[in-house]
């Protein structure tokens, strides 16, 4: 690989400091370490900005924020930086890279034009680092991934995961944008706008990062959020689609599937409310049931019913989400 090709790697933080230095760690232990390493601090009042300044495995630079603008700006603000590098990254703060990530990712752009990206499969982790879910993977080599292909995916609300994906920029700005009036898809509807806009999208089928899910309750959002929970996942599922290349009647037939789909992941939603916030229940309904005919509805509503049936209610709830 050309000796002067530039990695850098950006990490949006907010009270990060549990978990930061595993992530850091994990950018250390590279095969082939980023050329810069950016930690941009959303106004912290913990103590993460002094962990990242007494790190010495790598040198980082600190961008501190005196107020606190959101995960998706400060996604925005890492992706500023692709005018100075040729390949960029950007990871949350609380996720892991396995040593090889890196490498592997830039390999296979090797060959793709400015604007391709790389990504590659995740697993997940609890809190204390132990794995508990992670996909079944074959050996085998980076693969192209129609645009098509991933829309598609995307659609189901399927996205990449941020920090699983490498931007091969080439010293160009990035031509699409995080929302920041969508919190609750706007990875979905990014990754949507990259996947059409870039000339080669190509997936590593190999677990490279490892994603971290934090101990957390729905049930804690208020009456606001979760509005807006259903209604972001419903319009990122509509932009996905809107941008598909397809023909009449495929174009049709998945429209349906969608529906069905939105459908069972809100019946989904309300069951995990149904205990602690059944008030939440009604409000998930209200705002999910306009937004698709009645006939949608009860074959999602079914679809959920047979899936507890056959596998459990408590079986791959996650799976829907």
């Amino acid at each position: 690989m050309n000796e002067r090709m530039q990695i850098i790697s950006v990490i949006p933080v907010y009270n990060g400091e549990r978990f930061i230095q595993e992530t850091l760690d994990s950018l250390a232990s590279q095969t082939l370490k980023p050329d810069r390493v950016i930690v941009i601090d959303d106004a912290s009042n913990d103590n993460t900005a002094k962990l990242v300044e007494s790190y010495e495995l790598l040198k980082c630079e600190l961008i501190r924020s005196d107020e606190n603008h959101g995960l998706f700006k400060n996604f925005n603000r890492a992706l500023d930086y692709a005018t100075e590098c040729d390949f960029l990254h950007y990871i949350c703060a609380d996720d892991v890279l396995l040593p090889d990530f890196m490498e592997q990712m830039c390999n296979a752009l090797k060959d793709a034009e400015a604007q391709s990206f790389s990504y590659c499969l995740s697993a997940f982790i609890d809190k204390d680092s132990k794995l508990i879910e992670s996909p079944t993977t074959r050996p085998s080599p980076p693969r192209y991934i129609s645009a098509n292909a991933l829309l598609s995916q995307h659609s189901e609300c399927k996205s990449l995961m941020l920090g699983g994906t490498l931007i091969k920029t080439l010293g160009q700005a990035c031509p699409v944008r995080f929302r920041t009036d969508m919190p609750h898809a706007a990875d979905c509807i990014f990754y949507s706008d990259l996947a059409k806009s870039s000339p080669s999208r190509i997936q590593v089928p190999k677990v490279l990062l490892h994603i971290r899910r934090h101990p957390f309750s729905m049930t804690k959002r208020n009456e606001e959020n979760i509005k807006s929970w259903v209604l972001d996942e419903w319009e990122a599922i509509q932009h996905a689609f809107s941008l598909m290349d397809q023909a009449a009647l495929p174009r049709w037939i998945r429209r349906q599937k969608l529906r069905c789909m939105f459908a069972a992941r809100s019946k989904v939603k309300m069951q995990q409310m149904a205990d602690e916030k059944p008030d939440h229940v009604q409000r998930i309904y209200k705002s999910a049931r306009p937004k698709i005919p009645w006939l949608h509805w009860h074959l999602g509503s079914i679809s959920v019913l047979l899936r507890d049936i056959f596998f459990g209610s408590s079986l791959n709830k996650e799976h829907w989400q």
